[in-house]
């Protein structure tokens, strides 16, 4: 059975409350897919830091930890970002320990982020590194195995100290030794654990010929006292060495999970959700109406409405909605038989669109929004997004490249209240942003997929 990620690190979602994560790139991505899952679980969240972090204007924030302004995002979204905001660098930063203190008696669990890497995979901590609270009860150590057989000055962060600790010259591989031997020291990734919690995750070891290696390197960890997990965050996958799920209990939940499957397909899996094409935009950027540019001899909106009616007529005929400023657009979109709105107020951005197509499906158990410039996405792209939303039972569904979402998107019912309170030119993402927990991702190969026709453009690659 496929674990969770607390299942994976053994972590007692009753006992702990305050995790800091520490050592090279991936913190952040572990804090948030940690964020997710303990709000899966009825839990309360604040996401912080004490060293610094990239600001994501989509996801709930409360500058400076305002405590009125974390108590209602945590009623409504289960989760918030707290820190100090820097503007001009778009990063946010630390708060004070005292703020933390009182901060941590607001949720159920404080997720800090104590370390900096740079994103790279490595590193040995400075003299002032890393930034612990005192009351954190568990410290999370992150490696990137896509370190091993690379040149230290090429994957570590402060590669010079890294070679120091080492005792190696900075023109070295990093081996799997050396992952250990950082991930075990109090000089290392170890530092300033004193008798915390303490267990490292090995990221991506999704890439091919790494998962061999880290499961080595995982289980010299265990030999040593440290409790190890190998995986990949984007991908969601953990591995241990130490299983700690009782298997009877195990075989119980499956055949559980069997006897439930009936009505599991009576409900969400049966309903079709009402396609939204929204094809209203300004075209700014491009300079001209982008949706009448031809790529390959057809109109870009118009092969973007062909993928539609084919995977609406695979999934069982899905109602299709074109909302459009365009003449044009519109007469062509209403000869080929799907129904027409038209947004009288494009600049209003494309949120606007949305609405108008969300308010005429209403009724609707789910809708699937579609750009109309993303002219290389394809027919079972659209469909797989939909059997991934009705199989995983989520509220939410979204392509993903690597770790970034894209469209098309879908929301159930339960989120139209909140679709309808967007203003501007904003979609749903800040919606899937808020609740992370509750969106099925279905992962794309191809990155031409998700490209817009805007970025083809100004990057002069028409």
């Amino acid at each position: 059975m496929k674990k969770t990620l607390l299942e994976a690190l053994a972590i007692n979602a009753e006992k702990i409350s305050t995790i800091a994560v520490v050592g090279g790139g991936g913190k952040t991505s572990l804090i948030f897919r940690l964020m997710e899952s303990f709000v899966s679980i009825g839990k309360k969240v604040i996401v912080t830091t004490t060293t610094h972090m990239a600001y994501e204007p989509e996801r709930p924030f409360v500058e400076d930890g305002d405590i009125d302004g974390v108590w209602k995002d945590l009623q409504r979204y289960h989760y918030t970002v707290a820190a100090s905001l820097d503007r001009a660098t778009e990063k946010i930063g630390c708060l004070s320990e005292e703020k933390l203190e009182e901060l941590r008696g607001l949720a159920d669990v404080l997720l800090i982020e104590a370390d900096g890497a740079k994103r790279l995979p490595l590193k040995v901590p400075g003299e002032q590194e890393p930034v612990i609270p005192e009351f954190a009860e568990m410290v999370i150590g992150v490696a990137g195995v896509d370190a091993l057989g690379e040149p230290i000055q090429k994957t570590c962060h402060r590669p010079e100290k890294v070679a120091d600790f080492l005792g190696k010259g900075m023109e070295e591989v990093v081996t799997e030794d050396d992952i250990v031997k950082i991930a075990v020291s109090a000089e290392a990734l170890r530092k300033c654990v004193d008798g915390r919690e303490y267990c490292v995750l090995l990221n991506k070891a999704d890439i091919r010929g790494k998962a061999e290696a880290a499961e080595r390197i995982a289980g010299k960890l265990e030999e040593q006292g440290v409790h190890a997990v190998w995986g990949s965050l984007q991908k969601q996958n953990y591995n241990s060495i130490c299983n700690c799920i009782d298997r009877t209990e195990e075989k119980a939940e499956v055949w559980m999970n069997k006897l439930q499957e009936p009505q599991n397909k009576g409900s969400q899996a049966q309903e079709k959700p009402t396609f939204i094409m929204l094809a209203a935009g300004n075209s700014r950027r491009f300079g001209s109406n982008k949706l009448l540019y031809e790529i390959g001899g057809v109109p870009m909106y118009l092969r973007t409405l062909h993928k539609l009616q084919k995977a609406a007529s695979e999934l069982g005929n899905c109602e299709i909605i074109v909302v459009t400023q365009y003449e044009e657009i519109a007469s062509k979109a209403q000869e080929s038989g799907v129904r027409v709105l038209i947004n009288s107020h494009p600049e209003r951005g494309i949120s606007s669109s949305m609405q108008i197509g969300l308010a005429a499906a209403k009724e609707s158990a789910a809708c699937l929004f579609i750009v109309s410039d993303q002219p290389w996405l394809t027919t079972e792209t659209i469909v797989n997004l939909v059997h991934k939303f009705q199989s995983e039972h989520k509220g939410m569904a979204c392509t993903l490249l690597k770790d970034k979402t894209g469209n098309p998107c879908i929301f159930s019912r339960k989120y139209y209240q909140e679709l309808q309170e967007i203003t501007g030119d904003k979609g749903g993402k800040q919606i899937i942003n808020r609740h992370p927990e509750d969106v099925a991702y279905l992962e794309i190969e191809d990155a031409k997929e998700l490209v817009d026709v805007d970025t083809l453009y100004n990057d002069g690659r028409q």
